[in-house]
């Protein structure tokens, strides 16, 4: 499994909606990080404590993690980045790991 993904963010100018547009610009990244965080779990039957480690400018660190419940919802929206760039397999993927974790 990879090391977490890192974002660097400025924590004393961040809203909702910063965050989210930050989130935007490292689509790929993250999108990546959550099939492989998912499927982890999946696999193994563990999931790392870890998906991310937000990096503020100072350099603390704030770990983020993503709890089962959040699964479908996560897998969904990662669904949609990658319809959007037209990488159909990562989808395929996806699809079959909703289908796991659904039954």
């Amino acid at each position: 499994m990879a090391e977490p993904l890192r974002i660097h963010i400025d924590p004393r100018a961040l809203t909702v909606t910063d965050f989210d547009q930050l989130l935007m610009s490292k689509y790929d990244m993250f999108y990546r990080r959550i099939v492989e965080y998912v499927l982890k779990d999946i696999e193994e039957g563990s999931k790392d404590e870890i998906m991310a480690i937000l990096v503020d400018e100072d350099g603390v660190e704030y770990d983020m993690s993503l709890p089962r419940e959040g699964y479908l919802k996560s897998l969904g929206k990662a669904t949609e980045y990658f319809r959007m760039i037209e990488e159909y397999e990562t989808c395929g993927l996806i699809k079959d790991m909703i289908k796991q974790i659904e039954k």
